[in-house]
């Protein structure tokens, strides 16, 4: 799963993976606008515990985008409450 979104002329995406040392899944939000892909934030979700846990990478990244990072795990069904 990949999504894409622009803001202020930059290109920013949330996709999904998996890690296996971790035990669980995670959706990560990069800047992708550059030659060099930048990770900003993270939700991350363990399997074993059933919690999820937001990282930011970055200072100062858009609220819009923090937004859009935790509505997408919401839609993803994790239990963010």
């Amino acid at each position: 799963m990949s999504v894409v979104r622009i803001l202020n002329n930059r290109r920013y995406e949330i996709c999904f993976g998996s890690d296996v040392l971790r035990d669980g899944v995670f959706l990560e939000l990069s800047d992708r606008s550059g030659d060099v892909i930048e990770v900003l934030a993270e939700a991350f979700f363990y399997d074993e515990e059933g919690r999820v846990v937001f990282s930011c990478f970055k200072e100062q990244v858009p609220y819009v985008l923090i937004k859009w990072l935790h509505e997408t795990v919401a839609a993803e069904g994790w239990p963010i409450e």
